[in-house]
């Protein structure tokens, strides 16, 4: 995978000398204004010389400050395929900010570029016939079956998020006809989800996973809207593999709203009053 121009500089920071190490920093930590900036503004907040900055942007290849501007340029804008820059210990306040958004950014991107719209459709005419959802997940994909429960119940329809394994075995092997089960998982390969799976299949009740491709949890599902995970997820997850999860709920809920008729499918009915009190 290609590292990006930021990436480099960050790699490179431990070779320089003081000078182009103000450079290095400054630009790592607001490359949006630089790109914006004149030679003479940026050594004027770096404090270093014009010879300092034309000297920092040869190191990484570039004939002069216009050309490694357009590059640095280039690096911010999303790309796939997706590259995850890690917030390492030593990283400033800007650094965390800017990194956290932008690895954001690009795993939407990717989702953008990677989702089967088709997939979606045909889950979301899956849960509107159903008459009732059981939504399952563990570990950190909990967060998004509660989201997906609080914004079905808001559409209308009978549904529940199941946590627990003790739980989730008790709806699984009473599954019935016209139900669905609907699971989370962000890598497919957790052993209780494919359990929950086959039970439910067992039961008679279909089921519809938002997982990896080729997973064994995909392999037992009746229905599967792939999103492509993080690598390594066994061992670590980022923060932003959260986010294609909780777009593809806000796809399903909008695509099950314009199945059901209504004027504004992109906005969820508003609470109840005495829900949502304001002081």
């Amino acid at each position: 995978m290609a590292t990006s121009l930021l990436q480099r500089i960050v790699q490179e920071s431990a070779e320089m000398g003081s000078a182009e190490l103000r450079v290095a920093r400054f630009v790592s930590a607001n490359p949006g204004e630089v790109i914006h900036m004149s030679m003479a503004r940026l050594s004027q907040e770096c404090d270093v010389s014009d010879p300092t900055i034309m000297r920092f942007c040869r190191r990484f290849g570039f004939q002069g400050y216009q050309d490694f501007k357009l590059h640095l340029a280039q690096s911010l804008v999303p790309s796939a395929p997706f590259a995850y820059e890690q917030i390492v210990p030593g990283d400033s306040i800007q650094n965390v900010v800017r990194k956290t958004a932008r690895n954001s950014l690009n795993a939407i991107q990717r989702l953008l570029e990677d989702l089967v719209p088709q997939q979606v459709e045909a889950g979301a005419k899956l849960l509107h016939s159903a008459s009732w959802v059981g939504i399952y997940a563990s570990g950190i994909s909990e967060i998004t079956a509660i989201d997906a429960e609080h914004k079905f119940q808001r559409l209308g329809m009978r549904c529940a998020a199941l946590i627990g394994r003790k739980k989730q075995w008790l709806h699984a092997e009473t599954a019935r006809p016209n139900e669905v089960t609907l699971i989370f998982s962000q890598s497919g390969h957790t052993k209780q989800m494919v359990d929950v799976a086959i039970a439910s299949r067992a039961g008679g009740a279909r089921v519809l996973s938002v997982t990896a491709a080729d997973s064994p949890l995909a392999n037992v599902s009746d229905g599967l809207i792939a999103v492509l995970p993080y690598d390594r997820t066994e061992l670590m997850t980022p923060l932003a593999s959260r986010l294609n999860h909780h777009l593809v709920v806000n796809m399903l809920v909008t695509a099950i709203a314009m199945t059901s008729g209504s004027e504004f499918p992109d906005q969820l009915p508003a609470l109840d009053s005495w829900q949502t009190e304001k002081i």
